[in-house]
């Protein structure tokens, strides 16, 4: 299995400017003949506190990617704003080679104003059971449990890191290794740039692989 963690450039509001971001990066990566392609959280809209309008564009981008996915025949991982009735989840979807959504996860650490997911669910692929948790799940009490009720063999996390507080250092990665540990799968995370980077860790919880700025990281499992 080969995976290509994209830490693209993401402009807050432009969502044509990251369409064309997001399509030069995916035709980059399909160089190295990948078969899933990891993007960062809400990376087609960007979001700033309180502005949920990206939300209105979920079908758009929904259906834009799904074509890409049928066009290639590869998976792609990504997150976007999903409306829901008077409220707004931020969502992660694993799109398949055919162009359907086989999965959907809704961020649980949220603050308020946005609807909150309560579960965590997999997807079966050739490669195994997948799931996805987005940015700040990572260290939610009630995330690890769900995981490791559910089992799965892989799980892809899209994020937005906040440029305000530098690049993630040896700390944060630290960190994120340690919860790895308790989830017990290999885990790939992808953020947004700036400040970008992408690592990838074993089910152990050891960095296999990290990559720093907008550098794509392609690795084979």
């Amino acid at each position: 299995m080969r995976v290509a963690l994209i830490p693209m450039h993401v402009e807050t509001g432009n969502f044509e400017a990251n369409w064309r971001e997001f399509e030069k990066r995916f035709n980059e990566a399909l160089k190295h003949e990948p078969d899933f392609l990891v993007f960062p959280e809400y990376c087609l809209t960007g979001f700033e506190e309180w502005d949920f309008s990206g939300a209105k564009l979920y079908g758009e981008i929904v259906e834009m990617v799904s074509g890409l996915a049928r066009k290639t025949g590869v998976y792609i991982v990504f997150g976007l704003l999903e409306p829901y009735k008077n409220c707004v989840y931020n969502s992660a979807l694993l799109i398949g080679r055919n162009g359907e959504v086989l999965l959907k996860h809704r961020k649980f650490q949220e603050p308020m104003k946005f609807c909150t997911g309560n579960t965590v669910k997999t997807a079966r692929t050739e490669f195994g059971k997948v799931a996805i948790i987005i940015c700040g799940d990572l260290y939610n009490k009630r995330i690890a449990k769900w995981v490791r009720r559910k089992r799965p063999d892989f799980i892809f996390v899209p994020m937005e890191y906040s440029p305000d507080y530098g690049e993630p250092n040896d700390e944060d990665v630290e960190a994120m290794a340690g919860r790895v540990r308790l989830f017990g799968a290999k885990t790939f995370v992808v953020n947004s740039h700036p400040p970008g980077g992408a690592w990838v860790f074993d089910s152990d919880g050891n960095l296999l692989a990290l990559s720093r700025g907008d550098e794509m990281l392609v690795v084979d499992v």
